[in-house]
Formats: structure tokens, C-alpha cells, sequence
């Protein structure tokens, strides 16, 4: 009898709905893995077929995105609220202690949910995400005479980005998507399947301008470096190195990240902020060696 390699997990509570994917044997150490703004559950999905033997992997579908309900108010999104719901999902999926893999806003998340419940999480990676600051970002937009200079106009970026986004078929969405990263798979084709909801007879962006503006207000009124004296020391974070432009930007902040927390930094070559989809064998290399 074929084993199925992944599965689909619903939680339907009346406190929390939410959709899981899972991998592995649950007798393995869990690794609890949280998506970044506008990504699902399966944005994990190649890190979680090369782990999948030594591992018991659960990736959830944030609020307002792939599978997962929005919430019903932008307020809900802020961090207190946010820790609380993924603290309900992960006691339903898991009573004992994991680890935390977690990419952009997901890494924001993540710190914040470590700050509130540190003797749940044995070890955490964050990928590309958990030292960006909102107030740095538009200053550096600023310099280089960018759009996205003020909380509104990420916001305005956002509502034109996710809610604009259509197309006729799903392989125009998929060439879309092949066109935006440096490598492409079978697998991560079927991330990017997962990318898209069918209205209209239309293929429309999974999530919306809605869940987007809470995600966004929640990293600019609840930053990461509001709580570095409060993270444990066990932190490893990923970085970016494309565009080279941003180098010296993202090195001041990891920089004060690893000063003011005394975390472990890693730049990875050739990687983008998704950078386990550009580089997926050197992430699981680190992971391996954290997660132990």
C-alpha cells in the first residue's frame, strides 16, 4: 500500500478554523512552519519533501490565506491575536515541544509567538524574515526614490497588487509565477497552483487587499526589535542576498537583530527573500544542522 507523502489537515473549531499540511511520521521531531504574507502552507513544500524521513513537518495556512478563513476584522491581525490563534491551531496538532521554521512575516509571527510561549519552541530559523523594521524599510524607500515610502502606500501597493490580480486560465497565472523566481519544479508548480482561487470563472489571488492591510499594520505597530530583549538566544536567521542593491540595508538591520538578541546570522548566496525556493538544499542543509 502506497503512503500517501502529503496530507491535508482541517481544523474546524468554533474558536479556530485553519488548513494544515503535513509530512512525515508524527513519532519524528515536529518542525511547526509559518508562511509569509501572500504564500500558503505549501510554500514549504520542497523543504518538507527533502525532511520528510527525519521529521514530523506541519505547515500552516495563515488567516486569509490558501485554505484558511480571513479574519473578520484588521484588528485581529495584530500580533497579540495572531500568537493566540496559532498557539489554538498548533495544541491541536501537536502537545509536545517543536521546532519553528518561519519565512518573511511568518518570521515576525513566529518571534512574537516565541516571546509569549518560549518553553514550547526548542530551536527557530527564520528565512529572509523576524529583522526587517517598517520604519527602516520606508526610509530606505525614501532613499532610493521608491514607491512603497509610508505604511499607507504599502497598503495602496497591496490593495492593486493582490486584488488586481486575474487571469483567464491557471498556466497564465503559473507562467506568471515561473517568470518571477530563479528556478523552477513539479513541486514548486504545485505551490503555485495553491496560489490562486477560481471566481467569476476567473483565477484571482488566494488572498486579499483585507488580509494584507492587517499583516502590514500589524509589522509597523508591532515590530520585531519592540521584543529582541525578550527572544531566547536559540534563533537562527537566513538571509537574502538578492537584490544586491538591498545588501547593505538588510545587513545594518541583521546586524542589530543578532547584536540585540544573540542570534545565529547566515547569508545564503544567490537567494532572494524566498529563499528556500531559490535555494532549497542549502536551507535544508542548515536546518539539519539546527534542528537536532
Amino acid at each position: 500500500m502506497e503512503v500517501k507523502i502529503i496530507k491535508e489537515i482541517y481544523i474546524d473549531k468554533e474558536d479556530v478554523k485553519a488548513r494544515i499540511h503535513e509530512w512525515g511520521s508524527s513519532e519524528n521531531p515536529t518542525i511547526i512552519c509559518i508562511h509569509g504574507l501572500g504564500s500558503t502552507s505549501l510554500s514549504f513544500i520542497e523543504l518538507a519533501h527533502l525532511l520528510k524521513n527525519q521529521y514530523h513537518i506541519l505547515s500552516i495556512d495563515l488567516p486569509g490565506h490558501g485554505k484558511t478563513p480571513e479574519f473578520f476584522k484588521v484588528e485581529d491581525y495584530e500580533a497579540p491575536n495572531m500568537i493566540k490563534w496559532v498557539d489554538k491551531v498548533i495544541s491541536h496538532l501537536t502537545k509536545g515541544r517543536f521546532y519553528l521554521l518561519a519565512h518573511s512575516w511568518g518570521a515576525n509571527i513566529a518571534l512574537h509567538y516565541l516571546s509569549k510561549y518560549p518553553s514550547k519552541v526548542i530551536n527557530t530559523m527564520l528565512l529572509d524574515g523576524g529583522y526587517y523594521l517598517k520604519t527602516e524599510w520606508y526610509s530606505y524607500q525614501t532613499s532610493i526614490s521608491g514607491e512603497i515610502d509610508s505604511l499607507q502606500s504599502e497598503i495602496d501597493y497591496y490593495i492593486k497588487d493582490f486584488d488586481e490580480y486575474c487571469f483567464d486560465t491557471l498556466q497564465e497565472h503559473i507562467e506568471v509565477e515561473k517568470n518571477n523566481y530563479i528556478r523552477w519544479s513539479c513541486l514548486l508548480e504545485e505551490a503555485a497552483r495553491d496560489l490562486v482561487r477560481v471566481e467569476d470563472d476567473k483565477y484571482k489571488w488566494h488572498a486579499n487587499s483585507f488580509t494584507a492591510t492587517g499583516a502590514i499594520k500589524s509589522m509597523y505597530y508591532y515590530p520585531p526589535d519592540s521584543i529582541y530583549d525578550k527572544l531566547p538566544s536559540s534563533i537562527y536567521l537566513l538571509q537574502s542576498t538578492l537584490p544586491e542593491s538591498m545588501n547593505k540595508y538588510r545587513e545594518t538591520l541583521a546586524e542589530k537583530f543578532k547584536n540585540s538578541t544573540g542570534s545565529k546570522v547566515k547569508r545564503i548566496d544567490g537567494a532572494s527573500h524566498l529563499l528556500h525556493w531559490d535555494k532549497p538544499n542549502e536551507v535544508v542543509k542548515e536546518i539539519l544542522n539546527w534542528f537536532k
